[in-house]
């Protein structure tokens, strides 16, 4: 037993421990309390020593390393944290440790924030986040702020995470707090960043603007719409965009009636400054709500004064903002026709003087938009003005611009240009110069390639690739009534809009190499560029002759995980902006029907490939369900050809198929009116009669097996020649089995539907009917001699005298001979 001054010693002993610990001096820790241990084990100090060693030696080596940098400041140390982070699964209360040992720094720290961003991946650093910004909101948002982009979308993130505050109605607190920081932020002279501030309030109105009621006025709308000013970074102005449209969506009226007031009254004072920032503001609200932005831009008086108050200014910017607010303009037809009145003459004098590249290629985009034909197909008016600038001048302005190898200025051009692929004479022109597509592409591809560039390309492509719609009769005669109520004739198509056109067309894009672009960019695609990107193939593949290019280049592969993308964000319903409409996620599956009709499966879904056969029938079957559409039919069809064709693979797929979709084909599509759909599906059950699944469906001796068997022999009765030789070697197979044949001798015209078969002319159709009355025949036991007796009964003997009389084909004469042969040694 220790004495009292040994206790008083072990207790000092561990209280150094304690102290060591504090400070990441583990080892001298445990020396102290291996020590204290030796004099006095049971004492409270030092076994709650031992408790605090472990419980900082679990954290691992992170918060030691954190102190360290502290200390040091040493970027080698920071590196080192970083590491740690990244390496480890990091347990909660190490994290939150760590966000408290790191909070010390303080200022701006590129490396610092990148270690808070890495480490608020973690719960524990989240959780700390949370209560550092319930309990200090200001001082939180502000030290994180000045330490990075990194740290303040961690801050973002925590806001979003309702799993991480205590309450919800601190949840909604920190909402509040951090949405009115930003907003305060954002309002400080010569802020650095306010990117970062922008950020904060469109991810808040974006995620929860119900949390934030009372906050939003007039002060709001000020900061956000200043900021869309085309002076500002580009980061600054998407950011803004994105709190703007979330504004409208909330409260449409009344935010455009701020919107209003907020562009009229820069308006009004008339300086250059507040009139580039209306201008700007404008220009950012037509996309968002076209008809309140054109409500504003015809205003009496306006338009007309707008360029003589734009030149008198004689600014530059000034300019390029009006140009902006113009371009956009252009997307609703009366703003159109009022800029051709007022403003073309302007536009054709900037593309004329060609001072200055980038206004001039955007008046050049302007008059693209304008166009320079009657809108005869619109059945409206149109200005038609003498102009001094000819389209076509314009058409080659931009595709020299895009094919020149200077990078930047190619925004307007790309965008000009898929205005005017509208016109089927400006997609033939772009897809007969391959150097213009190859080039187009280059363009796309660029690192730092802007967004419209891509999206403009791709429409292009679009534009260029797209066929006509299939119209049924009805749809047709539609269309012509509405053409005579319009008093008007029905336009007839443009011959360079023709099948054979816009097949020539896809080609010339297929080699330009378009697909194996599509498939380097759709991992990181917007919802807008995958749809893209699934018209631009679905169009393509419509020709057999592409299919297997494109196989060979990946949109197998790449229509998969497409399908599969939009399956998953569907299912999720996490906003309804991140749903995809169903007809988008079915031109995935349309597209991919069409190419594996034409190729060989085992080509694309080989080992080596490590594309599994079965991941393509989800995205098919999806095809098979009825829809309103006129075209439903045809996909249908498309599908089940694509199946059929999946199924010649191996038994794995066929018995994929039939688990998840045989009730689908047998019992449904096999009865269809349509006639390509009810063949398909006997084509597609024959070939999955080489799996024994599927001959169970069809003799397992239930009532629903009995009524498949009958409306499969009814298949052998139809007019259409390529159904019943499907059906009749579906059955050719499924009677190699006894226990079928057992069951088809229950049918009452079982025996009768076979010998029809016999007599067909089709010499293919004869050979499969006489493998069947094979099987009946020569069945084991009793089954074999009632086959020979219906057989018999049936006229048999004669059916198959009439086959060696009438039949030319050695393999049908050779089954004939050898049935009449098991049917005359039973008599």
């Amino acid at each position: 037993m220790a004495t009292t001054t040994e206790e008083e010693h072990a207790a000092d002993l561990a209280n150094k421990a304690t102290e060591s610990v504090k400070i990441g001096k583990l080892s001298d820790a445990a020396r102290f309390l291996r020590e204290a241990n030796h004099l006095a084990p049971e004492h409270p100090s030092v076994k709650a020593g031992w408790v605090a060693l472990k419980e900082e030696e679990e954290k691992g080596p992170l918060i030691e390393a954190c102190r360290e940098w502290i200390k040091s400041r040493d970027d080698h140390e920071g590196e080192k944290v970083l590491k740690i982070i990244r390496a480890e699964g990091l347990r909660d209360v190490t994290a939150e440790e760590a966000m408290e040992v790191l909070y010390e720094i303080k200022g701006e720290d590129d490396l610092l924030d990148q270690v808070t961003g890495e480490l608020v991946g973690s719960r524990g650093a989240q959780v700390w986040l949370a209560k550092a910004t319930e309990e200090q909101p200001t001082q939180t948002y502000y030290e994180l702020f000045e330490r990075g982009d990194d740290s303040i979308d961690g801050l973002l993130k925590v806001c979003l995470n309702r799993s991480v505050w205590p309450s919800d109605e601190a949840f909604v607190q920190g909402h509040r707090d951090v949405f009115m920081l930003s907003l305060a932020m954002m309002m400080e002279e010569a802020l650095e960043h306010p990117e970062r501030a922008m950020k904060g309030i469109a991810t808040l109105l974006a995620a929860h603007a119900d949390h934030l009621k009372g906050i939003i006025d007039m002060d709001s709308f000020d900061v956000i719409l200043a900021s869309l000013d085309l002076r500002l970074p580009n980061s600054l102005r998407s950011q803004a965009t994105l709190a703007t449209i979330k504004l409208l969506e909330l409260a449409p009226d009344s935010a455009q009636k701020l919107i209003g007031k907020f562009v009229t009254n820069r308006v009004q004072r008339s300086t250059a400054d507040s009139l580039i920032v209306a201008f700007s503001a404008a220009a950012a609200i037509f996309p968002i709500t076209a008809s309140a932005a054109a409500t504003l831009f015809l205003t009496d008086g306006f338009v007309s004064t707008l360029v003589p108050m734009v030149q008198s200014k004689k600014s530059a910017r000034l300019e390029q903002a009006a140009l902006d607010l113009i371009s956009a303009a252009c997307v609703d037809k009366t703003c159109r026709e009022a800029i051709n009145r007022h403003c073309r003459d302007w536009l054709e004098d900037i593309v004329g003087a060609l001072a200055d590249k980038k206004r001039a290629n955007l008046a050049a985009l302007i008059l693209v938009k304008l166009g320079d034909e009657p809108e005869a197909s619109s059945g409206g008016p149109q200005i038609v003005l003498p102009g001094k600038v000819d389209q076509d001048v314009l058409i080659s302005r931009f595709k020299s611009m895009v094919l020149s190898s200077e990078h930047g200025n190619k925004q307007d051009s790309v965008e000009g240009l898929a205005y005017a692929s509208l016109q089927p004479k400006i997609r033939e022109n772009l897809a007969n110069t391959p150097d213009f597509l190859r080039r187009l592409i280059m363009a796309m591809k660029e690192r730092d390639a802007p967004a419209p560039v891509l999206f403009g390309g791709l429409t292009i492509f679009v534009n260029i690739t797209t066929y006509l719609p299939l119209q049924s009769e009805e749809e047709k005669r539609m269309a012509q009534l509405k053409a005579f109520a319009a008093t008007r004739k029905p336009a007839r198509p443009d011959p360079l809009e023709d099948e054979a056109h816009v097949t020539s067309r896809c080609k010339k894009v297929l080699d330009a190499g378009i697909v194996p672009f599509l498939v380097s960019t759709a991992k990181k695609a917007s919802t807008s560029v995958l749809t893209q990107t699934l018209q631009i193939l679905l169009s393509l593949s419509k020709e057999q002759n592409h299919r297997g290019a494109m196989a060979q280049q990946g949109a197998v592969k790449l229509l998969l995980q497409i399908w599969e993308h939009i399956s998953t964000a569907n299912d999720l319903k996490t906003t309804p902006n991140s749903q995809f409409p169903a007809e988008i996620q079915a031109m995935a599956a349309q597209a991919l029907a069409r190419i594996l009709i034409s190729i060989n499966p085992a080509h694309v879904f080989s080992t080596a490939a490590a594309i599994p056969s079965t991941s393509a029938i989800r995205p098919l079957l999806s095809l098979l369900t009825p829809s309103e559409t006129s075209t439903w039919q045809l996909h249908a069809f498309e599908s089940l050809l694509a199946l059929t064709n999946l199924a010649s693979l191996d038994e794995v797929t066929q018995n994929s198929i039939i688990r998840t979709s045989f009730d689908t084909i047998a019992d449904d599509l096999l009865l269809s009116s349509n006639t390509l759909i009810r063949r398909a599906s006997t084509e597609l059950i024959c070939n999955l009669m080489a799996s024994p699944l599927c001959i169970e469906k069809f003799a397992d001796g239930s009532k629903r097996a009995g009524q498949r068997m009958h409306i499969l022999l009814a298949m052998t009765d139809v007019d259409d020649a390529a159904t019943r030789s499907a059906a009749g070697g579906a059955l050719a197979m499924l009677l190699g089995y006894d226990i079928t044949v057992e069951q088809l001798l229950k049918q009452e015209r079982g025996i009768e539907f076979l010998l029809d078969l016999c007599r067909d002319e089709a010499e293919g159709i004869k050979h499969r009917g006489v493998v069947c009355v094979r099987s009946v025949v020569g069945a084991d036991g009793e089954i074999g001699k009632k086959g020979v007796e219906g057989v018999k009964k049936k006229g048999g003997v004669e059916c198959l005298k009439g086959v060696l009389k009438e039949s030319r084909s050695q393999e049908v004469l050779g089954v004939a001979v050898e049935t009449l042969k098991i049917l005359l040694g039973q008599s």
